[in-house]
């Protein structure tokens, strides 16, 4: 299925020693609390190499839903708590899907 339309996003968070398996939880609460249908899917991926470090891919409609889930309130009230595990702060980049299933 071809999706040159739709928003990408990659991100990488390191949890504090011990904590992958929390801010993994909290992840998952953070799009429960955003409610949108507009993230077609997301993936959260725990790395072999490094057992504190957590992939996330997220797929959306559009950037504008994007940015306007993740400042909503519910949204940023997990997000801190999830920011307190973080070794440091999360990373990522934006992009366009050219493809997915």
């Amino acid at each position: 299925m071809a999706a040159n339309d739709h928003f990408s996003v990659y991100g990488r968070m390191i949890a504090l020693p011990g904590r992958r398996d929390e801010v993994v939880a909290l992840i998952q609460d953070a799009v429960d609390a955003g409610g949108s249908p507009d993230l077609l899917g997301y993936s959260i991926n725990i790395a072999l190499t490094d057992s504190d470090t957590v992939w996330v891919t997220e797929l959306w409609t559009d950037r504008q839903t994007h940015d306007q889930t993740t400042t909503s309130a519910a949204v940023r009230a997990v997000t801190e708590q999830m920011l307190a595990l973080l070794r440091e702060p999360p990373e990522g980049t934006y992009g366009t899907a050219i493809h997915y299933r």
